[in-house]
C-alpha cells in the first residue's frame, strides 16, 4: 500500500502579538520528499513513527514551527499549496497519515487543520486518513468529519509521539469499519494542571485505557486542549473511533472528565516567595536530595508560545541573594553585543525586550563564554533525534548564577541544550524552567523539588487574566456552567460517520 505522510504543525498562542511567518517554519522543521525521510526516519516524532510502520511510505511535505503567535495567511497558504501539489503528484495513494497539532490559528483561516484535511480529502478521495494530534489540540467537528481517525498524544510531558504516529499508520493500513464521536466540554484547563502522571489526568487517562481495551474500539483521545488559542473550538475534547457505539462510549468518558473538573486548579507562588521557598529547600542539605530546585516560570512558557525572555524570576533571585542558578533567556540583541565585545567580562542588560509585560530587563556583570552557532540532537524522551538550532549563545556569569542567552528561542523539552554549552544541570542549585510540565522531560529525573511561580506572561495559569474575544461562554472555571450533569458546547457535539 502506498501511504502518503506529511502535515503542517503549529501550536498558536493568540495573545502573542508577533505573527509567525514562513521563516519560522523554515528555521525549525521544513521538509519535502526524500528530505522528509532523511530528517525524520528514526526520530521520536509522529512521522518518524509512521515511517517505521509503513513499508511503502510516500513522503509529501511537513512544516513545523515552535509555538508562537498566529500564523501569517501567506505562510499557511504556501505550505498548504505545497502539500496539496505534492499529494496530487503522488496519486494514486491508498491513505494518508498527517501530523497536525490541532491548535493552529492562521490569519483568514478559522480552522486550519480541518482545512488541511478537507483539501487533501478532495484530492485523494475515499481512502483512510489518520491524523495525529497534540495533547493540547482544540479539534472541531469539521476536522473529525474530514478525517477517519484522530490519534492524540497520551503523555505530558510529551514522550509518545512516535508511538502515536505508528498507531495512526496502522489504522490506515488496517482501515477497519468506523463510527466516530467527538465531544467537547465547556472546560478550560491550564497546562500546569494537565500532567499525565498526576491527578486528575491520571484517572482520566486510565479510563481511556480501559475503553481502548474493549473489542472493536480503534482509537480514543482525551485532549485537555490549549487555552491560549482564542477560538470557538476551545474546551476539553473527547474522541472515540469504534466499530459501533462510539457516541455512547464518548459520553461515558466525557462524564468522567466532567466529574473531575474541580481538580484542574494550579497553585503558584509569587516570585519572591518562590525563591525564598527554593532557598529553604537548599538549606536543608544533601539529606533532602542533591539535585537542583526547579523554579517553573509558568507564564513565560516557551512551549506554549511565550517569548522566553521574562525577567521576574531573575529579579527575585537577585533580590533574595540566591547564587548558583541557571536560567535560559531568548535575547538575540544581548547575544550580538556579547559576541561583538572583545572583553572577557561584560555588563549587559538582558531579557524583558519582547514586550513591557516581560520586563524590565536586568543588568548583569560577569565573565562571558561565547559559543556558536550551537546545534544539537535531542537525546531525551521528547522527539528523540530531532535537530535543534540554538543560534549563537553567550553564557554570562552573574551574581545569581549563569544566564544562558540564546539567539533562537529554546524550549526546555530536554536538558541537552544546557549540556551543549558546557553546563551540567544536575550540579546547579536552581534551574529556571520556562514551561509548565514539559520541562520534566529534561530535568524531572533529578530535580530535588519544583516550585511553580506566578509571573507575568502570555501563558498564565490564571486564565481569567487573558483578554478572550472568541471563546465560547460559559466555560468552567471562568463562569458558572450551572449544572452538574453532562453539558456540551454549542457546536453539534456528536460527529458520527462510517465507511
Amino acid at each position: 500500500m502506498r501511504i502518503g505522510i506529511g502535515g503542517i504543525w503549529h501550536e498558536t498562542n493568540s495573545f502573542v502579538p508577533e505573527p509567525t511567518g514562513l521563516a519560522r517554519f523554515r528555521a525549525y522543521q521544513y521538509f519535502a520528499g526524500a528530505d522528509l525521510v532523511d530528517a525524520l526516519r528514526g526520530t521520536g516524532t509522529e512521522l518518524g513513527g509512521a515511517l517505521e510502520a509503513v513499508p511503502r511510505a510516500v513522503p509529501l511535505f511537513f512544516g513545523a514551527a515552535l509555538p508562537s503567535g498566529p500564523v501569517r495567511r501567506e505562510a499557511f497558504e504556501a505550505m498548504l499549496r505545497d502539500l496539496a501539489v505534492r499529494t496530487r503528484a503522488a496519486l494514486p495513494l491508498d491513505g494518508l497519515v498527517l501530523s497536525l497539532h490541532g491548535a493552529m490559528m492562521a490569519d483568514g483561516h478559522p480552522d486550519p487543520e480541518a482545512e488541511i484535511v478537507g483539501t487533501l480529502r478532495a484530492i485523494v478521495g475515499p481512502v483512510p486518513i489518520a491524523v495525529t494530534l497534540d495533547y493540547h489540540a482544540n479539534p472541531g467537528p469539521a476536522l473529525a468529519g474530514a478525517a477517519d481517525f484522530l490519534v492524540g498524544y497520551r503523555t505530558y510531558p510529551h514522550s509518545d509521539m512516535a508511538e502515536r504516529g505508528a498507531e495512526a499508520a496502522e489504522l490506515v493500513l488496517r482501515n477497519p469499519p468506523v463510527a466516530h464521536s467527538l465531544l467537547r466540554l465547556p472546560l478550560l484547563t491550564p497546562p500546569a494542571t494537565q500532567e499525565h502522571r498526576a491527578e486528575p489526568m491520571r484517572s482520566i487517562l486510565a479510563a481511556a485505557d480501559r475503553l481502548r481495551a474493549e473489542p472493536g474500539v480503534w482509537a480514543v483521545s482525551t485532549l485537555p486542549g490549549f487555552a491560549y488559542a482564542d477560538c470557538d473550538r476551545l474546551g476539553f475534547a473527547v474522541y472515540v473511533a469504534a466499530e459501533a457505539r462510539a457516541a455512547e462510549r464518548a459520553r461515558a468518558l466525557a462524564a468522567e472528565v466532567w466529574s473531575r473538573r474541580a481538580a484542574f486548579t494550579a497553585e503558584l507562588s509569587d516570585p519572591d516567595d518562590a525563591v525564598r521557598e527554593a532557598l529553604r529547600e537548599r538549606s536543608k542539605g544533601p539529606g533532602s536530595g542533591s539535585g537542583p530546585v526547579v523554579l517553573v516560570d509558568v507564564a513565560d512558557n516557551v512551549g506554549g508560545g511565550a517569548p522566553g525572555d521574562g525577567t521576574a524570576v531573575l529579579h527575585a533571585l537577585a533580590r533574595q541573594g540566591a547564587t548558583d542558578a541557571v536560567a535560559v533567556l531568548w535575547d538575540p540583541a544581548a547575544v550580538a553585543a556579547a559576541h561583538a565585545s572583545p572583553g572577557e567580562r561584560l555588563e549587559l542588560r538582558i531579557g524583558g525586550h519582547s514586550a513591557d509585560l516581560m520586563g524590565p530587563p536586568i543588568t548583569v556583570r560577569g565573565r562571558v563564554d561565547r559559543r556558536g552557532p550551537v546545534t544539537y540532537a535531542r537525546a531525551g524522551a521528547y522527539m528523540r533525534g530531532q535537530q535543534v538550532d540554538m543560534g549563537r549563545v553567550a553564557v554570562v556569569e552573574t551574581g545569581f548564577g549563569k544566564a544562558v542567552l540564546t539567539e533562537n528561542r529554546v524550549a526546555p523539552f530536554d536538558d541537552d541544550h544546557l549540556r551543549a554549552v558546557g553546563i551540567v544541570p544536575e550540579e546547579a542549585a536552581f534551574l529556571v524552567a520556562k514551561g509548565a510540565i514539559a520541562w520534566k522531560s529534561g530535568f524531572g529525573g533529578y530535580a530535588r523539588k519544583a516550585v511553580y511561580v506566578g509571573t507575568p506572561g502570555y501563558c498564565p495559569a490564571d486564565l481569567a487574566q487573558l483578554p478572550y474575544r472568541s471563546r465560547p461562554a460559559p466555560m468552567h472555571p471562568l463562569e458558572s456552567v450551572g449544572r452538574d450533569d453532562l453539558p456540551f458546547l454549542p457546536f453539534p457535539p456528536l460527529v458520527e460517520d462510517g465507511h
